[in-house]
């Protein structure tokens, strides 16, 4: 007995330490407890209540229908009637304690103490919840598509014919293969083509097969269990198809896939279903495919390097992205946009001269949209003046047309040392206003050898 006592003096002094109120009514519909915070709310002292009727001091409560129904009442919204809280509304739980079906008290705790604070809650609720969805839609935003049709910049016939191929796969749900040289810009047409599709609002996830330790592989791609290998983490991972869900996944790089790996990718776009690595549960996966490169897949199969049931999946539509030299036409509109973006970035404004313009426009750019960028951003950055002049065009773009393995074949060696002086003194010539004494110095010649190169340059030759 003594110990049951003492248990009931440790409950009611836990229930007294609430910073909540707290009432306790038993099956005869009498205050059993009461703690001092429910007391000073109500403006009564708890001793002086403690084995009255409930209805003596709370009298709409709804304790004895709780008593009779034994169904708890939950965020139930109350209105007192009578006493020094008089027409104050509260929020408040009325949990019955049960025992072999007989019901013995009924437990009453005061959420908030009036609807203002209950009002205050939601609205701080509410505000984490906004805040949330914030940073959420922020995140998704970094993590979507970046780019959209509108970034590829062209009029050319090269480029209309790729926006409308882009529009038009966009909108199908098949596996899309881009290839093309390196520095076309692949990835750009990946993001105008999740950012065209039904997954717009959705994650887009770039996965760079070439960067990925091998035997990170799996991991990266399908995550893994917490604890699954050393160092893993011990809440687990998700892996790119996962994070990528109802989205767009871009692999690019494919080609550099290692085979054990192109086996289970190979799986994955058959099954449409993942399994974690350390674990044994399937984890289905909805994500569109979008795979990039500058290789022949087709080379590579028959090399042996390249799986060709993997690569039939991939190459179900394919988009070629054409190279510079296919739309030379559109070099000044590409020039434009990196101008004005470097311009918006330094607030400096810089202009090509119609020489370096036609020079930029007649090199053939092996590297791409990707080497034109690069040069006219050093161009921009080490230009003194505002205006960037066909001098200032590096050496190997400059001479480019002169310098090619044709004139050697046809006319021998001699005749194209003799082509690429006369070259060199035109462009030189014209740069200086004819200036023989700064052309001999700007070449670092002597005037004796530059007017033995100048008559073998006719009239026509200097007028061009």
């Amino acid at each position: 007995m003594s110990d049951r006592k003492e248990d009931l003096s440790i409950y009611k002094k836990v229930l007294e330490t609430l910073p909540m109120p707290v009432l306790l009514v038993g099956a005869d519909e009498h205050i059993l407890f009461m703690n001092k915070t429910y007391g000073e709310f109500l403006g009564v002292d708890p001793q002086d209540v403690i084995g009255h009727h409930v209805y003596e001091v709370i009298p709409n409560s709804r304790t004895p229908l709780v008593l009779k129904t034994q169904k708890a009442e939950y965020a139930d919204r109350h209105k007192y009637v009578a006493g020094k809280i008089k027409g104050q509304e509260i929020i408040v739980h009325r949990i019955p304690i049960v025992e072999n079906g007989k019901t013995l008290a009924v437990f009453g705790l005061l959420l908030f103490t009036s609807i203002e604070d209950l009002m205050a809650l939601a609205e701080k609720n509410q505000k984490i919840n906004d805040e949330l969805a914030y940073y959420k839609n922020q995140f998704v935003e970094q993590q979507s598509s970046k780019y959209s049709l509108d970034s590829i910049i062209g009029t050319s016939p090269a480029i209309k014919n790729l926006k409308e191929q882009i529009v038009k796969v966009a909108r199908l749900k098949q596996t899309i293969l881009i290839t093309g040289e390196s520095g076309v810009g692949k990835e750009l047409i990946a993001h105008s083509i999740h950012h065209c599709s039904e997954r717009h609002d959705r994650m887009f996830v770039r996965v760079n097969c070439a960067a990925i330790p091998e035997n990170l592989f799996e991991s990266e791609f399908f995550g893994y269990v917490g604890g699954s290998f050393s160092g893993a983490s011990k809440t687990g991972k998700k892996g790119k198809f996962e994070l990528a869900e109802g989205g767009t996944l871009f692999l690019d790089e494919i080609g550099e896939l290692p085979l054990f790996m192109q086996s289970k990718l190979l799986r994955v776009l058959q099954e449409r279903e993942i399994t974690r690595v350390g674990g044994s549960e399937t984890i289905p996966v909805d994500v569109r495919i979008v795979a990039a490169t500058n290789r022949n897949l087709l080379r590579m199969v028959q090399e042996g390097t390249f799986r060709q049931d993997l690569y039939y999946r991939l190459n179900i539509l394919n988009i070629k992205a054409p190279s510079l030299r296919e739309h030379m036409e559109d070099i000044p509109l590409l020039l434009e946009k990196t101008l004005n973006e470097l311009q918006v970035e330094n607030g400096m404004k810089k202009r090509l001269s119609a020489d370096a313009l036609d020079l930029l426009q007649k090199y053939s750019w092996p590297g791409n949209i990707r080497e034109l960028n690069n040069i006219i951003t050093k161009l921009y950055y080490m230009s003194d003046s505002d205006e960037i002049t066909a001098f200032q065009i590096p050496r190997h773009i400059r001479y480019a047309e002169r310098v090619t393995p044709t004139k050697m074949e046809f006319e021998g060696m001699d005749s194209m040392i003799e082509e690429l002086e006369k070259y060199l003194v035109i462009d030189t010539l014209k740069r200086l206003d004819n200036n023989v004494t700064k052309t001999a110095n700007t070449l670092k010649i002597s005037r004796p050898r530059l007017y033995r190169i100048m008559e073998k340059i006719s009239p026509e030759e200097l007028e061009k």
